[in-house]
């Protein structure tokens, strides 16, 4: 089930998930932001298709998302008058900190992160850079 949260988010630096675990390559944010479950899907959507694009001639591209919703989004209706409670749940969302690891690829060189990050940046307002190991 669930439950309709009223915890805020402290402004500070994401410290846990902020370097490369599982792959080579990785997109780190720069901003912060509140992105909604469709925003999330819609990357992912965008992702396979440039995975087709991408994987052509190379090995297979393996990808890891390290960015699942925590927050629940609620929303009363517009006609509504004041002192009506919180309202139903409209959708789910996550707060992005800056330093958060969004994405990490493994079997993709730096031309197509590059390719891929313009795509992305295009889909939301949240900055991201490239991150790579060394």
């Amino acid at each position: 089930m669930i439950k309709k949260s009223h915890k805020k988010i402290i402004n500070n630096l994401i410290s846990t998930c902020h370097l490369l675990r599982f792959g080579s390559i990785g997109f780190k944010t720069t901003s912060r932001g509140f992105l909604l479950k469709e925003q999330i899907s819609s990357i992912d959507r965008v992702i396979q298709t440039k995975q087709k694009n991408l994987t052509l001639n190379s090995k297979k591209l393996k990808i890891w998302r390290l960015v699942y919703t925590n927050k629940t989004v609620t929303k009363l209706n517009l006609e509504s008058r004041m002192g009506k409670g919180k309202g139903s749940i409209f959708t789910e969302g996550i707060f992005i900190k800056p330093g958060f690891m969004f994405y990490e690829f493994q079997n993709l060189n730096l031309n197509q992160a590059f390719e891929l990050l313009n795509f992305i940046n295009k889909q939301i307002s949240i900055n991201l850079i490239i991150v790579r190991q060394n």
